[in-house]
């Protein structure tokens, strides 16, 4: 199990300073990260068939949502390992996405090119709260089915 937490320590703090360093980004490299996944997207897309394209602005709203669900996912489950019950940790994951969702479009007002957007604040919080749920939901399930046994601290 101390293996499990260190493991997962360090995987929240990788996305985290991954999330972070993409808001360091200035405008024009933002850009071209973003236009790089769209053109991504887009083949893949046609190679299935399908003549839609996606928008940059799509795959940005869509990577906001992505990343931060991921590293609810990891949060969650970093506070799942210290505190088996979900009563002892709830509202500390929820208010942590949120703190970090702040703190990244803050750090978005720096960057030559870029900006910051309260949207965004609330699409990065409603991926935290949506695999918030997901996941424990999905540990309720693997406990149940003695699949997996958290133990807490």
């Amino acid at each position: 199990m101390k293996k499990a937490k260190v493991i997962f320590i360090i995987l929240t703090i990788a996305c985290l300073s991954f999330i972070w360093i993409n808001s360091s980004f200035d405008g024009v490299e933002s850009s071209g990260v973003s236009g790089g996944v769209m053109e991504i997207i887009n083949n893949f897309i046609m190679s299935l068939g399908f003549k839609k394209e996606f928008s940059e602005h799509l795959i940005r709203k869509t990577a906001h949502f992505t990343e931060y669900a991921g590293l609810s996912f990891l949060i969650t489950t970093d506070f799942k390992l210290f505190y088996s019950n979900i009563k002892n940790y709830w509202d500390k994951v929820l208010f942590s996405g949120l703190l970090v969702a702040v703190i990244d479009e803050t750090i978005q007002l720096f960057p030559k090119g870029r900006s910051s957007s309260v949207v965004d604040v609330w699409i990065d919080f409603a991926g935290v709260f949506s695999a918030f749920v997901v996941t424990v939901l999905l540990y309720k399930f693997l406990e149940k089915k003695n699949i997996v046994k958290f133990k807490g601290a």
